[in-house]
């Protein structure tokens, strides 16, 4: 196994780091006796982000020797045992003893794929003279398991498939840095466009360049990838029929209420196994994989919240693009998605407002760093006069009734004042504020 380390470790020297790293909007965080934990689904540029850091590290003088960069789904050392991981500090410094007693930074991939990696990751983490960095696509096994292990002892940064900012970044989308809230006729129109596009192929880095057909079955197989390497090899799952359908019902109404009982009595109907306590656990494991995210009811209350069960979003909407057919009646449920997936990468706490009538805000947002409150309703077109009145008359009576001035109405590409306070914002320029 030694000779397999230094193998892989040897490859990482020669090869280097690639040449464009793409800046991503993720604070890294790094501190002495704590871990740096990077986690969230796969193939959203986890891996990237470190390679940012290690650049950083070679311009501030650190030698590349000192970075240790190992991926355990590498079929070299895939089977590697808790036992044989003390051999990657030894191949390290049979690589560099010029480097033996020096600090050292590890950057390891996917460790919690060896078995017993918890007190490991401690050692390492106790030693002054390593800085750990682990990446992830477990959150189970990648926040509660390594607090408990590590007992506080790692701060957590979690990525997500290419904001809307990023995207334009990453596709080089405007020559020159944009002015904050400040847009030409000519950057409205390509901002148009580049929203247009990223609405459809999403924030998966791998796919950007990709022929639709491509790019479809690429991020199926993304799908499928959670399904059997993060479900089904870390789970015992009762009856794999009935968790794809768990997964499909999940994915196909995206951005509604979706309770566990309802996807029970579906399954019950078709004669697939549907004990609800088994249900609960395959919902829990796309959450754990960060395929979905549950947004719950605004409510101290447990019985509101359980007449109200959560809204479930998807992680991409390309990647719901791919899946899902494509019909004009999705388009508010797609754009509330992406709305949810831009508010989750700040510091902020995210629920839905639950009205008389059967009628919803569809986001309560308190920022965590401001202190500040704010309701986001989401519309797609709001021409349409009876459809908006709802959605309106709806944030109104929540703005009376919270009290929150900060009230906005994302659409796909209106701008207007609402009156009362509320305004009007296309979705392109509400992300980029965001």
């Amino acid at each position: 196994m030694k000779n397999a380390i230094k193998t892989v470790l040897a490859e990482f020297y020669e090869d280097g780091l690639p040449e464009v790293v793409i800046h991503r909007d993720v604070e890294y965080y790094e501190k002495t006796t704590l871990a740096t934990v990077i986690k969230g689904m796969r193939r959203t540029g986890k891996t990237f982000v470190t390679y940012e850091r290690m650049r950083e590290l070679i311009k501030g003088g650190i030698p590349p020797g000192r970075i240790v960069h190992l991926n355990f789904e590498d079929e070299r050392i895939k089977a590697i045992t808790v036992d044989q991981l003390h051999l990657i500090g030894e191949a390290h410094a049979e690589l560099f003893p010029e480097f033996a007693q020096e600090k050292i930074w590890y950057f390891l991939d996917e460790l919690q794929n060896v078995k017993g990696w918890e007190a490991y990751a401690r050692r390492l983490v106790d030693s002054p003279k390593v800085q750990l960095c682990l990446t992830g696509s477990s959150s189970k096994l990648l926040s509660e398991e390594i607090a408990t292990a590590m007992r506080g002892r790692s701060v957590p940064l979690e990525v997500f498939p290419l904001s809307f900012g990023e995207y334009l970044r990453f596709n080089s989308v405007l020559k020159k840095p944009l002015s904050a809230g400040v847009y030409t006729s000519a950057q409205k129109g390509m901002l148009r466009n580049a929203m247009a596009r990223y609405f459809n192929v999403g924030g998966f880095p791998a796919v950007q360049d990709m022929p639709e057909a491509a790019r479809n079955a690429t991020l199926q197989d993304y799908l499928h990838a959670v399904v059997y390497r993060d479900v089904l090899q870390r789970h015992k799952v009762v009856s794999v029929q009935s968790l794809l359908y768990t997964l499909d019902y999940l994915v196909h109404n995206y951005a509604r209420r979706i309770s566990v009982h309802a996807i029970s009595g579906v399954l019950r109907n078709l004669a697939y196994s549907s004990r609800r306590e088994d249900v609960a656990d395959y919902v829990s494991y796309f959450k754990d994989a960060y395929l979905v995210y549950p947004v719950s009811v605004m409510s101290d209350s447990l019985a509101v919240k359980r007449v109200n069960p959560d809204k479930y979003y998807v992680v991409d909407t390309g990647l719901i693009s791919a899946v899902t057919p494509k019909i004009d009646a999705e388009r508010g449920w797609k754009l509330e998605n992406l709305v949810y997936l831009t508010l989750r990468r700040g510091m902020r706490k995210v629920h839905y407002l639950s009205l008389p009538d059967n009628r919803e805000v569809d986001f309560h947002v308190y920022d965590q760093l401001s202190g500040r409150h704010s309701l986001i309703q989401v519309a797609w077109d709001i021409s349409d006069d009876a459809t908006f009145g709802r959605e309106l008359s709806a944030i109104r009576e929540a703005k009376a009734a919270t009290g929150i001035e900060d009230c906005i109405v994302v659409t796909w590409d209106t701008e207007a004042d609402l009156g009362d306070g509320i305004r009007a914002v296309p979705v392109w320029k509400w992300c980029l504020s965001n």
